[in-house]
């Protein structure tokens, strides 16, 4: 979650910097932002701790309202937690909604019911209050900052569902087990067994939630690596290319390609891994290199993968610069990124490539477009678990 979340977002204001808020999530240009209230370490008495939790709810999700005002009209800078700053120009950031967060350490698994008058309900940003513990939940069991946007985007067609806090787990499981899409069949009546149910399936999938993460795993540490550039990548790279190299104190490119990886879901990162470790395996008994393209359904970017046998790094580069225009060309998406494997030497590291611009349309491209990228193009939707899912429209659609 490191690119996507910020802290303490300010504003300038008659020359004083003045802070927006505790955290501000981002994905593209979409934001939510958070007031976090903390416990003063004072137990509670059973009958004080809901009207205390009730209070601070009230008072993050004003916070979290007017967080949301200024972050959409002013310019906003923030840390985020790789430590670097960054300058939002006033208009750029959107925000989706608001968090009003309460840590709530002395009942953190037990509900704490409350009446909350809102007087945010007619405000342009929905605001969701709830306790650090189910925040942090969400995060853990989605897993994904797409997931974690798209949880809250549905949320609040249920939200008045919602009176008090600790309350989360069965919304997390309806996400989990019956839809990422309609949360209108969400009811109350069905929390207690939309729990036991979700019990029954992670005592079934807990060893598939580790394969998940397994897999994810090829993708994660590309992401992480990213954060820094090979050091002797000038001495590797192909001449014809190295006017493209940024230098070491810039990597704005790199930073870019981790945040745009790390944006997919991870049921998208846990289908990735499968092909990448079966066309590893492949290319170590075959010794041919392979490739393939993938798409969210709803991106904006063509990812291509590629696994090389028998390569050298600057050949890996080379190749995987024809490959992208290719897989433009392919996909009709205006930007692509890849990433290349070594089948051989698995400790020898990745390469890395992204283009952006228009679309080229040559004979070169649409003769190696036909060629990698020939077969009919899969719109995959993949399982939690990163199992291939075809993508079936909702006009297709059956209910059962």
């Amino acid at each position: 979650m490191r690119d996507f979340v910020f802290r303490s977002p300010s504003y300038l204001t008659g020359g004083e910097k003045r802070q927006v808020t505790d955290l501000m999530f981002l994905l593209n240009d979409d934001c939510i932002l958070a007031s976090v209230k903390g416990t003063d370490g004072n137990e509670k008495t059973t009958k004080r701790l809901p009207l205390w939790a009730a209070k601070k709810a009230g008072q993050a999700s004003k916070n979290a309202k007017t967080a949301c005002q200024r972050a959409a009209k002013l310019e906003i800078t923030a840390t985020n937690l790789w430590g670097e700053t960054r300058t939002f120009p006033a208009g750029t950031l959107h925000p989706i909604c608001g968090l009003g967060i309460v840590e709530c350490s002395q009942e953190m698994f037990k509900p704490v019911n409350f009446t909350l008058k809102q007087p945010f309900t007619g405000s342009a940003y929905p605001i969701h209050f709830l306790s650090a513990n189910d925040f942090l939940n969400v995060v853990n069991w989605l897993g994904s900052i797409w997931d974690v946007f798209n949880y809250f985007k549905q949320r609040q067609r249920v939200s008045r569902l919602f009176d008090g806090i600790n309350l989360e787990r069965p919304l997390v499981c309806y996400y989990t087990l019956r839809s990422r899409e309609d949360f209108s069949g969400f009811v109350t009546e069905d929390r207690k067994s939309l729990c036991e149910l979700h019990q029954l399936f992670l005592l079934d999938t807990l060893l598939k939630y580790g394969e998940r993460d397994r897999f994810a795993g090829y993708i994660n540490a590309v992401i992480y690596q990213l954060r820094e550039r090979h050091k002797d990548f000038e001495s590797y790279a192909p001449p014809e290319l190295r006017h493209m190299i940024e230098p070491m104190e810039k990597r704005r490119a790199y930073l870019g390609m981790a945040a745009t990886l790390n944006s997919l879901p991870m049921s998208n990162k846990a289908w990735i891994g499968q092909r990448i470790e079966n066309g590893i395996k492949q290319a170590k008994e075959t010794g041919q290199s392979s490739c393939f393209l993938y798409r969210q359904l709803l991106g904006k970017v063509a990812f291509v993968f590629a696994i090389f046998a028998g390569f050298s790094r600057t050949e890996k580069i080379r190749a995987l610069s024809k490959f992208l225009p290719a897989a433009q060309y392919s996909s009709g998406m205006a930007e692509s990124l890849g990433i290349a494997y070594d089948a051989n030497d698995e400790n020898m590291g990745f390469e890395v490539g992204w283009c952006r611009g228009p679309i080229d349309d040559n004979e070169e491209v649409r003769a190696l477009a036909d060629r990698l990228f020939a077969g009919p193009f899969d719109t995959l939707c993949p399982t939690p678990f990163g199992d291939p899912r075809p993508y079936t429209p909702k006009s297709q659609r059956t209910s059962t």
